[in-house]
């Protein structure tokens, strides 16, 4: 009789191998499920602690990293045929005692959870280009250029915090022409001072935001016609956002390089360039996905030789789910991955019915797993606060 088996994989430094002590843990808290990791024990800088170990040599032409995403792409080789099987990444920790439902979610061949951004954001995270550095460039003309005309700039990080929050409200006022039109009104029939919100003030006087506490959060641009304008950047007045040469946010941080580089590394088209792609921290498989996993695998181990990819396997997966013509299989609901991104500033926690939301509470889940891919163990952030006392 098939059983369910939850998987870890770990290689190298005491850093990740006390990450999953900590989701070892919380796991075996919750779960009645056998729970076994995967590793090279060679490799590891500490010890293990975990009764179910399956220990695979690894070829030493591989780094640490590279040798996890060995092991983890190419777990149908190593672990027993005729279980169900749920890969976790070692940030992946359970949080309650509905996570071994997570079986029931299996859809052939094989069934991940969606990423926390789409593939053009995701891009240049997975391939050699050049737009990290330009995107830094834009901004470093844009500050510059503030300072030049002495327009201030908010420079403390809680501050700059809380002006992403703000604009993440003007985007979603900006999404209905009801929400928009409401908002006008109010603000022509305001003055000095239009409230937002219980949070945020806009003062009409000084052309400021402002937090409701009194600190300044945005100064407003207002640029004049005749002022010189920056080289490289664009402003447009009516969204009050600035483009690059391309057209492009300079705080949006995408590209395509990403669907070229797949196009040329393995003849695959993507056809839609922004796919809402997969996140590999959690998937479910079994003996009917070994043709995927070994296609994945093999496509993972080709990019580590290929200079214009980065050591990464999201990139292959997305090709991998192309190739098999699943773009549109179905996914893991957030509840069994929610992935904690300490700058989404949608990212918001109702702990008394220990429900979150990472778009503003528009929508919100209970979740089973919690993903915590950075920000690991931040002791004044509210959502690791919260994820400690679940056993505590």
């Amino acid at each position: 009789m098939s059983k369910n088996i939850f998987v870890f994989v770990v290689c190298g430094s005491s850093e990740h191998i006390d990450t999953l002590h900590f989701s070892l843990l919380y796991l075996r808290h919750f779960s009645k499920n056998e729970i076994i990791v995967v590793t090279d024990s060679s490799r590891n800088e500490i010890t293990v602690n975990h009764d179910k170990i399956i220990d695979v040599k690894i070829d030493k032409k591989y780094n640490h990293h590279q040798a996890s995403i060995y092991l983890k792409t190419g777990l149908n080789k190593f672990l027993p045929k005729g279980n169900n099987y749920c890969y976790l990444d070692t940030d992946v920790i359970a949080v309650s005692n509905s996570c071994d439902n997570i079986f029931n979610e299996y859809v052939s061949p094989i069934t991940f959870a969606p990423d926390h951004c789409k593939l053009r954001k995701f891009s240049a995270y997975a391939v050699n280009c050049n737009c990290s550095e330009e995107w830094k460039k834009n901004r470093t003309i844009y500050y510059d250029y503030m300072e030049s005309i002495e327009l201030k700039t908010i420079k403390d990080p809680y501050l700059i915090k809380k002006a992403t929050e703000l604009q993440f409200l003007f985007d979603n006022l900006n999404k209905t022409i009801f929400k928009k039109s409401l908002t006008a009104i109010k603000f022509a029939l305001s003055y000095p001072k239009f409230v937002l919100n219980q949070e945020f003030h806009f003062n009409r006087k000084t052309r400021t935001w402002h937090l409701n506490t009194g600190e300044i959060v945005m100064y407003e641009v207002n640029l004049k016609k005749n002022q010189e304008k920056p080289n490289g950047i664009v402003f447009n007045k009516w969204n009050q956002k600035w483009y690059d040469r391309h057209g492009n946010d300079i705080w949006q941080d995408e590209c395509d390089h990403l669907s070229i580089q797949i196009a040329e590394t393995f003849n695959l088209k993507i056809k839609n360039k922004n796919w809402q792609h997969w996140n590999g921290g959690v998937f479910l498989f079994n003996d009917q996905s070994e043709d995927f996993l070994n296609t994945w695998h093999q496509k993972t181990m080709y990019i580590f030789t290929q200079p214009n990819w980065k050591t990464r396997d999201q990139g292959t997966l997305i090709a991998t789910a192309w190739e098999f013509g699943l773009s549109n299989h179905p996914t893991l609901s957030k509840k069994w991955n929610f992935i904690a991104d300490y700058f989404n500033n949608g990212l918001m926690l109702n702990s008394n019915e220990g429900i979150l939301t990472d778009d503003g509470f528009n929508t919100c889940y209970k979740p089973s797993f919690m993903h915590v891919y950075h920000n690991w163990g931040k002791q004044d952030w509210e959502i690791w606060q919260w994820i400690e006392n679940k056993i505590s």
